[in-house]
């Protein structure tokens, strides 16, 4: 991670526009936006590690950072999110907890990092700022409990399924049998989870069913793919 020094006012705003931050006091904004400085990671350093206690709270400026946590069923999931303002480690920097996944850059990164230390100062300058800390991370850890319900049950993958048959049947691919979209935004689309979406894609993939590339599904047994969507649709 290379430091870079304080943060211009343009990367102030970026973190101040959305996301948990923007939610908070133009005060509380302020005040956190003084502490810390800009740090870049190339694609492929580790932002932390799942097993070590992390030492800094970051924000996403710009970028990409991958999360990987392993499901109950000891499946690994990966959370990918190039959201501008998403924040990083609360909790764990403040309780000096283990981190249960691990952040990698997939991309050229630009993040807000804050010390420990200094992290701690901050909170300690005003307690009520810790109420502030705890709903962002009350708010996470709801969203990774829903999403690791989902993946368990398998409820989302279904979805999935009938979604992807559904565009294939209303005429919605290509003159290729492809279309164009980010599994992310297939997620979103359909309502479930970016993990959820790679393991039904991995089992069509095994099934012979699609093949998918950067940005782009390919369809390659039609079929099939609608046989057994109607399969998981009537159990």
């Amino acid at each position: 991670m290379t430091k870079s020094g304080r943060l211009t006012a343009e990367q102030k705003h970026i973190l101040q526009s959305s996301g948990w931050l923007s939610t908070r006091s133009l005060a509380f904004q302020e005040s956190l936006l003084e502490i810390g400085s800009a740090k870049s990671l190339e694609a492929g350093q580790l932002l932390y590690a799942r097993g070590k206690v992390p030492t800094h709270v970051h924000g996403l400026i710009k970028g990409q950072i991958d999360v990987q946590i392993l499901a109950p069923n000891g499946e690994e999931l990966s959370y990918p999110s190039g959201q501008q303002s998403k924040w990083y480690s609360f909790a764990d920097v403040i309780t000096r907890e283990p981190a249960v996944g691990t952040a990698i850059a997939r991309l050229p990164t630009l993040l807000l990092s804050i010390s420990r230390s200094e992290f701690l100062e901050f909170l300690n300058e005003d307690p009520r700022r810790y109420s502030d800390v705890i709903a962002h991370d009350n708010a996470l850890r709801r969203n990774i409990q829903a999403v690791l319900s989902e993946v368990v049950t398998g409820s989302g993958i279904d979805l999935v399924w009938s979604h992807l048959a559904w565009i294939a049947r209303n005429d919605r691919l290509d003159a290729n049998d492809s279309i164009t979209i980010s599994q992310s935004d297939f997620a979103s689309s359909v309502g479930v989870s970016l993990p959820s979406v790679q393991r039904a894609f991995r089992d069509m993939k095994r099934r012979g069913i699609i093949d998918t590339y950067y940005g782009k599904i390919v369809v390659k047994n039609l079929h099939k793919l609608q046989e057994i969507a109607e399969t998981l649709g009537s159990e």
